[in-house]
């Protein structure tokens, strides 16, 4: 095992996709004291010990490509760095799972599937650099979700190292969890690393399709999917994946040199099965679209936006900070949310494009995401109370964001109700007595003091910074990459 207190390094490990400014050291200590690289179980039962003993926080971390500082410290402590932990430690084509260590990219084990005849379900947007562990510990929906299941639908095992030292595992490597007790899996899958370090999955995976097509549509206007996706959703056509991006998304990409289209809306569906049975969903799919006004794009578009499907912030290239929001409303609700978001972007003088996917057969998953410059306070902390205002406008809608982390830890009560908010912090007291695993996330706003910061007064902070944001000067990032494609 590795072990690194080397400042430069342990810098590294102090923000995720979305960095803070510096002034926020003043509320959280972000920066870890040491680094810890385990590669076996053992590892991090000796580290878990070994916290115990001196009360020293854990941090679990996969590759930080989450937004919401849940693997981020708030009062320093130990990072432990699961991406040693990245082997494929089997797949069984006969019974159809593949176990892994938790630190292997998504990708590395997509790659190794197929070239077995083998295919993953379902697996983030993120997947090249996306640990499976990090992305299982955050309940991501993603890309196959659709047809498949969500991350946690594809788990059939964990092995986890409680805060406690005990090493269990959480089900069978065969067969489902039904009819045993509570299901374990679901305890640690979307627990962000507050439960117990998981070393170890084994996910059901299928066999290759014999046919997978992409396909793509084009809307006049984002506010025109609707009613196309209530169709599709109550057909016998049954896509992998549905993705979307508006036109503002388009514009950004034409905007730094990349292929992209000229359209008010892109939708994307990626069809898997059969020869036979596909190209019947196309025809379906096709009379879908068509009815709801749209126009179905040339194939070789479908295959590129396909192709570019795990590359969602390319406009980070323009050198500024690409920070999402992120929520799932119903379906029947999309427009009125649609509607909300757009006034949301104004009101707060934002360039914010918008991009998303169909999770299942109710629910949209939009995810605006802003332009901003990072490393400065007003403006960076500004612009984040868009994402509280988002939460609430999916809340007020049947929706809710995703995620907790560091930032919306506040919202446990608002998602589980009070009972059921409690019952998760009891749990979380009786599984880590010595408070040492990942604290001042998911159950509490923890800060650099050791004291929580109540919910209220941080949901207040961040609907402050939305209205901090009303009066600052409106956001001219990408005004000139977008003012040289007129």
């Amino acid at each position: 095992m590795e072990t690194t207190d080397d400042k430069m390094e342990r810098r590294l490990y102090s923000h995720d996709l979305a960095p803070l400014p510096k002034e926020m050291d003043l509320i959280f200590k972000t920066m870890p004291d040491h680094v810890d690289r385990p590669q076996y179980t053992q590892d991090v039962v000796q580290l878990v010990t070994k916290a115990i003993s001196t009360k020293v926080a854990l941090v679990p971390r996969g590759a930080g490509t989450w937004g919401l500082g849940g693997s981020v410290p708030v009062k320093g402590g130990r990072v432990l760095d699961m991406t040693a932990m990245n082997k494929i430690l089997e797949i069984d084509p006969v019974n159809l799972i593949a176990r892994v260590q938790p630190g292997i990219t998504w990708k590395a084990l997509s790659d190794a599937l197929d070239a077995k005849g083998l295919f993953l379900p379902c697996y983030p947007s993120s997947a090249p650099s996306a640990t499976i562990g990090g992305w299982v510990s955050t309940g991501g929906t993603g890309i196959g979700a659709y047809k498949y299941g969500t991350a946690g639908d594809i788990v059939r095992d964990m092995e986890v190292v409680l805060p406690t030292t005990e090493v269990i595992h959480t089900g069978d490597k065969y067969v489902p969890q039904n009819g045993c007790g509570p299901n374990l899996n679901w305890l640690f899958i979307g627990a962000e690393g507050t439960f117990g370090i998981i070393t170890e999955i084994t996910l059901s995976v299928l066999p290759k399709p014999e046919e997978m097509r992409p396909l793509t549509y084009s809307f006049d206007d984002v506010m025109k999917m609707q009613p196309a996706f209530v169709k599709l959703a109550r057909s016998e056509v049954r896509p992998m994946h549905i993705m979307f991006g508006d036109k503002l998304h388009y514009d950004y990409l034409r905007a730094i040199g990349k292929h992209a289209p000229q359209v008010g809306c892109l939708v994307t569906c990626m069809m898997t099965g059969s020869k036979a049975s596909v190209d019947m969903e196309e025809h379906l799919l096709d009379e879908i679209m068509k009815n709801a006004g749209a126009k179905k794009e040339p194939q070789e578009l479908a295959t590129h936006e396909w192709e570019e499907r795990n590359y969602e912030f390319r406009v980070r290239e323009l050198g500024v900070g690409a920070i999402p929001g992120e929520i799932l409303v119903p379906m029947d609700k999309l427009n009125v949310v649609l509607q909300g978001t757009a006034k949301l972007i104004k009101d707060l003088k934002l360039k914010a494009p918008l991009i998303g996917t169909v999770a299942d057969q109710n629910t949209v998953m939009l995810m605006p995401y802003y332009l901003t410059d990072e490393h400065k306070l007003v403006a960076s902390t500004a612009s984040m109370g868009f994402a509280k205002r988002l939460g609430d406008l999916a809340s007020d809608n049947g929706g809710r964001a995703v995620g907790l982390g560091i930032f919306f830890a506040g919202n446990l009560s608002k998602y589980r109700g009070k009972n059921g908010a409690e019952l998760i912090r009891k749990m979380k007291d009786l599984l880590d007595p010595h408070g040492i695993m990942n604290p001042g996330k998911m159950v509490q706003t923890g800060t650099r003091y050791g004291i929580s910061m109540p919910a209220f007064l941080m949901n207040f902070g961040m609907h402050m910074m939305g209205s901090m944001k009303r009066i600052l000067p409106r956001d001219k990032i990408g005004e000139k990459e977008l003012s040289k494609l007129k």
